[in-house]
This record gives structure tokens, sequence and C-alpha cells, in this order.
């Protein structure tokens, strides 16, 4: 086994690790996860607004209430969800602009300037003259649904794409030179000129080569050929598992496999998902996505089966030692303790239930939530305990109840004879130590 353990060890650090770290450490991928996950608190704003504005039952019991809790909560979805591809562009352009080592006002300045000169300011609409409606375009206003859930990936690109332009030119130093003497408040503003100046010119050029094009727009080219794919990819539950099985492997040896496989390729795609999942929700409409963000509500607390696991099933002294440290923190989704102190690192015991317990489990999941239809909507705190959770994220679907107990206890019984057979371990050398 110690034989097999170390050569995968050796094909992991030379074709997954670099491959990760790579990932990881690129300021492109890192600017946009890092930009994704600063519109966090708006999506959280937004998904408690949205579960106070339709409590469930609330309008059959108190109706008064209901409408207060509507009018009061309601608008509050428009200015977080409803523009939340513009805090995506400020978050990403925060990021890499500090990725890329340029002043972070005015790569964001750049970016907004770019974003804006590719969305068109007007909107096609029907206008009911009589009985019979005529269809006409509205000039001189943004369309919302440019600056919803739908667009959130053109702000990435176009994010990425202007601070890049931004940078070269900055870092070639093409800029108007000022003396020394200048102030640096003064200065700063002449340096960014040229390069920004630049760049919207550039973008000037995208913005009319579009409106040659069948797309008509940078946002509709995107849509069609790059959001759709990506979100249909991030819909798959066989790529969700897959990639949590290598972020096991990974955590396996040490790394941290969510921070370096499913933060960085799913989870962009995810929330994108999640936030137009809100949109159809807040408008009464069928939900577009089984999987979004949202869906981690199910497989957050999988390490728990095995936590419970050697808690009632270890005889061990080491093992009730544990108890008393992992148990706690587990119920709050925090498994350090129990990852580091066991360890699970590097433990050939338990290799098998480590690597394939947790993607098993998220397919159970997801199976039990598409016939039971508890899709998770909303993205709840991380240390938010088990049941309390799913209720949550499932604005109340007992059946979220019934699919995080039913994946508890399929992951419970598959590490059963796992754990057993490292507390006899531990039991082996509690007695040689005697």
């Amino acid at each position: 086994m110690n034989g097999f353990m170390n050569k995968l060890e050796a094909i992991l650090d030379k074709y997954l690790t670099p491959v990760a770290e790579v990932l990881n450490n690129n300021i492109v991928i890192s600017g946009i996860k890092d930009g994704m996950m600063s519109t966090l608190p708006a999506t959280m704003i937004a998904s408690v607004a949205l579960i106070l504005s339709s409590f469930p039952y609330l309008d059959q019991f108190c109706p008064p209430l209901s409408a207060a809790f509507k009018t009061f909560f309601g608008p509050i979805n428009a200015a977080t969800l409803g523009i939340i591809a513009l805090y995506a562009l400020l978050g990403t352009a925060y990021y890499y602009s500090e990725g890329r080592q340029v002043d972070k006002f005015y790569g964001i300045t750049t970016a907004v300037i770019c974003f804006l000169l590719v969305t068109p300011f007007e909107k096609a609409t029907e206008v009911a003259v009589g009985e019979e409606k005529i269809a006409t375009v509205i000039s001189g206003v943004i369309d919302t649904g440019v600056l919803g859930a739908g667009g959130i990936f053109p702000a990435l690109i176009v994010a990425i794409l202007s601070i890049s332009v931004f940078a070269w030119l900055d870092h070639k130093n093409l800029t108007i030179k000022l003396p020394d003497t200048v102030p640096p408040n003064v200065m700063k503003p002449f340096l960014a000129m040229v390069p920004m100046g630049a760049t919207v010119l550039l973008f000037m050029g995208v913005r009319l080569l579009f409106q040659l094009t069948p797309y008509g727009t940078l946002s509709q080219c995107i849509s069609t050929l790059i959001t759709k794919p990506f979100l249909n990819l991030s819909n798959n539950i066989w790529v969700f598992m897959f990639l949590m099985f290598i972020a096991q492997v990974l955590w396996f040896f040490g790394l941290h496999g969510t921070n370096l496989i499913l933060t960085p390729i799913w989870q962009p795609a995810a929330l994108v998902a999640m936030a137009m999942n809100l949109e159809a929700y807040n408008s009464g409409l069928a939900l577009p996505f089984l999987m979004t963000a949202a869906f981690r509500v199910y497989t957050n607390h999988c390490k728990l089966s095995e936590i419970v696991a050697l808690c009632v099933l270890g005889k061990s002294q080491r093992a009730k030692a544990m108890k008393k440290t992992i148990l706690v923190p587990a119920i709050f989704n925090i498994h350090e303790p129990f990852v580091f102190g066991l360890p699970a690192v590097m433990n050939p015991t338990i290799f098998i239930p480590w690597i394939l317990s947790e993607p098993l489990q998220a397919g159970l999941a997801y199976f039990l939530m598409k016939i039971t239809g508890a899709i998770p909507i909303y993205d709840v705190p991380w240390t938010t305990p088990p049941f309390i959770k799913q209720l949550i994220a499932t604005n109340f679907n007992p059946w979220a109840v019934v699919i995080t107990f039913a994946t508890f206890a399929f992951g419970f019984l598959l590490w059963m004879p796992f754990i057993k057979m490292l507390d006899n371990q531990f039991l082996k050398e509690e007695a040689e130590n005697q």
C-alpha cells in the first residue's frame, strides 16, 4: 500500500500539482475568482431580502405583514442582484489591477468606461397603442438585464481585457511626463491619461466592429459563445463530482484542493448561475439551473459523516480524546481539527473513502434534489449548522432535511468499516505502548 501511495504522490507532484499551482497563482484567474467572491455580500443581502419578501406561508397566516415585507424588502433586490454584473466588474477590476501593479482607481475607471462603451444605451420594448402593441426601441437608457446576472461574463471579460491593455501601456511608460516637483495627487491623473485614453479608443473600435456582426454587441457575442457553454459545464453533476474527486486527492496530500480546484474552476460560473436562479425566483419563473454555487450547501458538511463515525465507533483512547476537539467545530463546518489531527493527510488506511465519499455524496444529493425539487436558491454562510443551512438555502423546503440526512447516512455507512479498521490500529498501538 505504501508503495502505491508513493507512486501516486510522485505522479501528482509531476503532473497535477504544477497545474494546480499555475491555476492558483495565475493573476487572471485570481482576479476573476477574487472579483466574484467580492460580490458575495451583495448576493447575501439579496438572498435575505428575497427570503423575507417571500417568507413561506406568511401570506396565508398574516397577509398584511406579508405585504409589508414585500413593500419594504422588495426594492433591495434591484439595488443588489439587479446590478450584480456591475459589482463583479468593480471587484474584478480592483483585484486584477492589483495583480497587474497599476493604480487601482484608474484601473477600475478604465474598466467601467470600457464596459459602458460596449453596452447598448437602448432597450427594445413594446408600446400599447389602443389595443395594438407596437415594437419600438427606447434610446438613452441602459437595459438593467445587461447589468444583472446575464451580464457577469461580459463584465469579467471586459475588466480583464481593458486593464490588460491599460497595464501594458502603463508599463511601457506611454504617459504624460511631468517634473518630479509636481505633487503625486496632481501627477497621477496625467500618468493615467494616455493609457486610459488609448484603451477607451480601442474599445470604441470594438463596439463599432460588433455592430457590423450578427451579434450586434460584444455582450450578446459573449453570452452566445462563452456564457452559455460555461454555465452548462457548471450545471453538470459529473463535472462537479470529478472536480471534487481531484480536490480530495490533493487534500489527501496536504494541499488545499478546494481552493486549488473547485474555487478557481467551478465557482465563478456557479456564482453566475446562482445569481440567474435568484433573478428567476424573484420574478416567479422556473429556475434555469440545478447546479449553482448554492448546491454546495449539500456538500459542505460531508466530512461530518466520518467525524461522527469516529466519535460513535471509536473505542481507542485516541479516538475518545479526539471526540472532544473535532465534533463541535465540525457542526460549524470547521474540519481542520479532524483533517490534521487524525491525521487524514497521507493516511493510507482511509485513502479510498477519503477520495470517493464526498463525490458520491454529492451525486446522491443531486439525484435526490432532482426528484424532490429541493433546489438550493441562496448561498448561506459556510459556518451555519447542517439542516438549518439547507432549510434556509431552499427557502424552507422540508425535503432539504431529508436530503441532508440521507447524504450524511450514506457517508456514515461508507466510512464505517474504514473507521473501525483505523480504530483497531489505534487500539493495537496503545496496547503495544502499555
